[in-house]
């Protein structure tokens, strides 16, 4: 498996691959996540993916299948991936800025082959390099793989996200 950063002709197959299919997980998981049935869903996600590989305080990172192992033309390359930000704290507090880790996903194929930790030790690492003081991310409540994932890579549980209709 080869980690590396994502190409701009490969956005397509990375929204098509892997977005389409993380985002409607999400929306199995929890209806507040469920897509909007009336906009065109792929092409808001093209424009939006686009402007993260763009971005210079942001990262794509795409795990591909090995040379050599290439899967068939019914299997897709791109087997993972995790978008990682930059984000600065306010001055007011003492600490730096944080690595946060805003996308993980990796295809249901490639599970349990260890594909999200090297995604996530790679987000960690293109976030020491920028001087980054923590790594940072939000996991659905029950999204139990991976919180498990998670905590294994040494997360911990520091803040709790509530939310309500109104």
């Amino acid at each position: 498996m080869q980690i590396r950063p994502l190409r701009a002709e490969e956005v397509d197959a990375l929204v098509d691959d892997l977005w389409l299919p993380f985002a409607e997980e999400m929306g199995d998981i929890d209806d507040h996540d469920a897509l909007a049935e009336d906009a065109d869903v792929r092409a808001e996600a093209l424009d939006y993916r686009t402007e993260q590989a763009e971005a210079e305080n942001t990262r794509m990172f795409v795990a591909v299948a090995a040379a050599g192992a290439e899967p068939d033309s019914a299997e897709r390359s791109l087997r993972g991936y995790v978008t990682v930000a930059d984000a600065d704290s306010p001055p007011v507090f003492a600490r730096g800025s944080v690595a946060k880790v805003k996308e993980l996903y990796v295809a249901p194929e490639a599970r349990g082959e260890g594909v999200g930790t090297e995604l996530l030790e790679r987000a960690h690492e293109w976030g020491r390099d920028r001087g980054c003081e923590r790594a940072a991310l939000s996991v659905h409540a029950d999204n139990d793989a991976a919180r498990s994932c998670y905590e294994s890579m040494g997360y911990e549980t520091r803040y709790l996200k509530l939310d309500r209709p109104l």
